[in-house]
């Protein structure tokens, strides 16, 4: 975390805001390791005496969330896991675990994801998909009434190529949150060190490790870029704080779907975008059933649409009867999106996308 960085965000306490009291600054407080002005271990700080949460800095990534012991419970393997073992011990570690263990799951998600983001970056070998995630931004970003600029939040981050797209169309700040630890340490290796590293599945508990350099200036890559360890529906910045957001398939993935369109319409400026896009893969490993945005209650008037239920949550006239601050300004359906989980597995999907704007 570059300390401008922190000057630019001024980021306030989730867990103040979690205890419904209004919500203080948080100030660095214990420095551990630093390079130069990036503090890579530390604390921040909440300045409020009846609080005091110390919220860590780990790998150069802030982790500001309301209720830490919970987030370290089911973060502290991707927190402690080296990423300096060669590829063979690597290898010899995921034959012992086999395709049932948290090491399993977690490589073939950090392989999925940074397949996703950089594969395009690899020679063409016959795999395919490779930065599907790109082509999605692209179209995203068409939709968007005029070239990104000021301070931006990137929702759902995962390993970083929003990130870096919106530092390289020339934000002054692109800022990743991601609840996944794992993910963040690939993006911020991109950030930091120009690479994008991470285990890419070919089949069963066959890996290798993906390697390539990624293209661009270190000057837009450290001070135009910075990653945060947050919960989506409890964000710890002020109201107003961006000039605007990208949430790209990232509705279905958390627990309360609602509170994303709530925190977004809360943190991006009035005026300002807001680039959607979802393939409403609705999932109760992910979220509940009752915090579907449609998807059940096909008896509903909606049908159980997700597309018909966001447009009535994000319409002029609330006819949800919510404001989130959001309204569909214009939309792009159909869009597809590949997600290649193995050598020879992909996904295919239909995704919606829109322009929101704050109201």
């Amino acid at each position: 975390m570059q300390l401008d960085h922190l000057q630019q965000l001024r980021p306030v306490c989730p867990t103040c805001r979690a205890a419904g009291r209004e919500p203080a600054s948080l100030v660095l407080g214990h420095v551990a390791v630093a390079e130069g002005d990036e503090v890579l271990e530390g604390v921040l700080l909440c300045s409020d005496l009846r609080c005091q949460r110390e919220h860590p800095i780990i790998d150069g990534i802030p982790v500001v969330v309301a209720d830490i012991a919970s987030w370290a419970q089911h973060q502290i393997g991707g927190v402690m896991r080296r990423d300096d073992l060669s590829a063979y011990a690597e290898s010899l570690l995921g034959d012992a675990t086999g395709p049932l263990s948290e090491f399993h799951r977690d490589r073939s998600n950090l392989g999925i994801y940074g397949w996703a983001h950089w594969g395009d970056l690899a020679p063409p070998d016959g795999r395919g998909h490779g930065g599907a995630y790109a082509a999605l931004l692209e179209h995203a970003l068409a939709l968007a009434a005029a070239q990104p600029t000021g301070i931006w939040i990137d929702l759902g981050c995962s390993v970083g190529r929003g990130t870096l797209e919106l530092a390289r169309r020339g934000v002054a700040l692109a800022v990743g949150i991601d609840l996944n630890f794992a993910m963040l340490r690939v993006a911020e290796h991109v950030r930091r060190h120009g690479q994008a590293r991470f285990p890419l599945r070919r089949g069963g508990v066959v890996f290798e490790r993906f390697e390539a350099a990624v293209p661009d200036q270190p000057a837009t890559r450290l001070s135009h870029i910075s990653h945060w360890c947050c919960d989506v529906s409890t964000l710890p910045f002020a109201d107003a704080r961006f000039d605007g957001a990208l949430l790209l398939n990232l509705l279905d993935c958390v627990s309360d779907p609602l509170a994303l369109l709530f925190e977004t319409g809360r943190v991006v400026a009035p005026g300002g975008p807001a680039l959607f896009s979802s393939p409403y893969d609705w999932s109760p490993n992910a979220t509940a059933m009752a915090q579907w945005l449609g998807g059940h209650s096909q008896r509903s008037a909606v049908g159980g649409s997700s597309v018909a239920e966001l447009r009535r949550i994000l319409s002029a006239d609330r006819a949800a009867g919510v404001d989130t601050k959001l309204v569909i300004e214009t939309e792009l359906d159909a869009v597809p999106w590949h997600v290649q989980t193995g050598e020879r597995s992909t996904m295919a999907y239909s995704v919606h996308m829109a322009r929101l704007r704050r109201i």
